[in-house]
């Protein structure tokens, strides 16, 4: 598998991102993986690499990167009272970042995607996880020519406290909360969908 980092160029700076797609038999469709608040980890880049590792290219973005190029919050420790402060600072980045900011990059991911040799050209996929599940909606209603599908995955404000809405944050690994068998149903949903939508178009 090919991984990489690069400085992809936009309207409010340099966004370190990260590429993963298979070394061969490319191009391949391409999924971009938007982060949760937590910000860009291991964790994420594992989930990235799972799914290159099935056929796509893989684009996964810094879009705290106008505040810090890397944040990395242990999401075992959200509620450790010595880990307040960098908990903090998470929520200072994630409460800074708009939809218009947003916006913005993607427009500047798209851009870049069509750059790439390894990376399809036309309708690509978008997963968001937490924070980042209305992020993908948005770019799906915006770039309707790009986006062929987008997946909100516990995206912020559409789960509840009520006893039929699955634990938010059960697909991460490092979380109290995760659970297996709802992981893997949500990893098998997630390949089914862009087969279905980014293999024939």
């Amino acid at each position: 598998m090919i991984e990489m980092s690069v400085d992809i160029p936009t309207a409010d700076g340099a966004m370190n991102s990260y590429i993963f797609h298979p070394e061969r038999d490319g191009p391949h469709p391409v999924v971009i993986l938007y982060m949760d608040a937590l910000g860009l980890r291991e964790e994420l880049s594992d989930m990235s690499r799972r799914l290159a590792s099935v056929g796509y290219y893989v684009l996964m973005p810094n879009l705290y990167y106008r505040s810090a190029r890397s944040i990395d919050v242990d999401g075992r420790r959200m509620q450790d009272p010595a880990y307040a402060e960098r908990v903090a600072l998470m929520w200072q980045y994630n409460r800074a970042l708009t939809n218009a900011m947003v916006d913005r990059d993607t427009e500047a991911m798209l851009e870049f995607l069509d750059t790439e040799d390894a990376a399809r050209k036309g309708r690509l996929g978008m997963v968001g996880y937490c924070m980042s599940g209305r992020f993908v909606f948005r770019a799906a209603g915006v770039h309707p020519d790009r986006v062929a599908a987008a997946a909100s995955i516990y995206g912020a404000g559409l789960v509840t406290g009520r006893d039929d809405s699955t634990h938010h944050g059960f697909a991460f690994p490092n979380r109290p909360v995760y659970h297996k068998a709802a992981a893997e149903r949500h990893w098998e949903r997630l390949f089914a969908l862009f087969r279905r939508t980014l293999h024939d178009t």
